[in-house]
């Protein structure tokens, strides 16, 4: 597949219209990492400021731009996206918790966005992990936040690689010799045929040590969707996990498909998750909508692989759907009102 997410930006980054139904206060901040990686993260929260009158993000949505916070429901999810996406990729998902009274943080993952994919594949594995943790120790100490997050309230959303990124922050940690023998017998799963695993092991990350894949204690809920490399982790490799977990898998995902990701790691975790597999929905059916029409027209084949469902999936209504049953586990999860 070529440059995807460059596709994605296209199709959706400059859609004309706020999905989110109340007011919805918003912020782009600039998280120092380490020496090297400065992180673009967007910050979505409740506010009783009324949005713009017209798109003034830069993914096309009318949010209340540094408007000051509203009360909170005290809880803070850090949403984690995709290989080579950015942090808007899931911005209807953080307005719909935003709305709820969450705190929503989502990095751009420096070195594998669609803008930047200078980080090697071994590198961009451990500090996927690294930068949710950054960021929570940033909302954390943010001056406009003090007094309503709770610390015991923090949870995570991942998507596909960000998926990975989720199953490390609640103790995950892959067994890359199991993955290997997974690739051998299905070398057409996406990660086996780029060359994932060969470069993780020929880099000698078996070796590493449990904490080096980025485990944080503060995560202590995941909702996680069509999670890439889950056929990496055994029930051995999972066995410090002791988050609530909800899982969510397109039964038509061809890149990640559910039998030998979602549907293992469902089967592997100590404690069982619950599952969520979409009938007709693909890979891409989580990712932020609308398509525009310019993208089809420039480029209909990648419009097709991101934004062509089956016929009958309505992707607006699903993800609706599922931002009703992502909330109520979030609430239930943390025991909220």
């Amino acid at each position: 597949m070529k440059n995807t997410w460059t596709s994605i930006v296209i199709a959706c980054g400059l859609a004309a219209s706020s999905l989110s139904a109340q007011a919805t206060g918003f912020t782009l901040a600039s998280v120092a990492h380490n020496e090297s990686q400065v992180l673009e993260v967007g910050i979505w929260y409740p506010t009783e400021q009324p949005p713009a009158s017209q798109p003034n993000t830069d993914f096309g949505h009318a949010l209340a731009v540094d408007a000051p916070p509203a009360n909170t429901n005290g809880a803070l999810v850090v949403i984690s996206h995709g290989y080579s996406g950015w942090y808007a990729g899931h911005a209807n998902t953080a307005a719909a918790l935003a709305d709820a009274g969450f705190i929503v943080a989502a990095p751009s993952h420096a070195g594998n966005t669609w803008s930047d994919m200078s980080s090697t594949p071994e590198q961009w594995v451990i500090d996927r992990p690294q930068h949710i943790s950054s960021v929570i120790d940033y909302v954390l100490a943010e001056q406009r936040f003090d007094g309503r997050i709770d610390e015991d309230k923090i949870a995570v959303y991942g998507f596909s690689a960000g998926g990975y990124t989720a199953v490390g922050l609640i103790g995950g940690v892959p067994d890359l010799n199991a993955a290997a023998l997974h690739c051998k017998n299905f070398p057409q799963e996406y990660v086996c045929a780029e060359g994932l695993i060969d470069s993780m092991i020929g880099s000698g990350m078996q070796q590493l040590p449990a904490a080096a894949w980025g485990a944080d204690e503060r995560v202590s809920v995941a909702a996680i969707s069509a999670p890439g490399f889950a056929f990496a982790y055994t029930e051995e490799s999972l066995q410090n996990v002791n988050a609530k977990v909800q899982l969510w898998s397109g039964q038509s995902d061809e890149q990640v498909p559910t039998a030998t990701n979602a549907a293992l790691l469902a089967e592997r975790l100590p404690q069982t998750p619950e599952t969520h597999w979409v009938e007709n929905a693909n890979h891409f059916a989580f990712l932020v909508m609308p398509c525009r029409e310019a993208f089809r027209k420039s480029d209909p084949e990648e419009y097709q692989v991101i934004c062509g469902d089956r016929e009958g999936f309505d992707r607006r209504q699903f993800q609706n759907d599922m931002h009703v049953e992502m909330l109520r586990f979030f609430n239930e999860a943390f025991d909220l009102q």
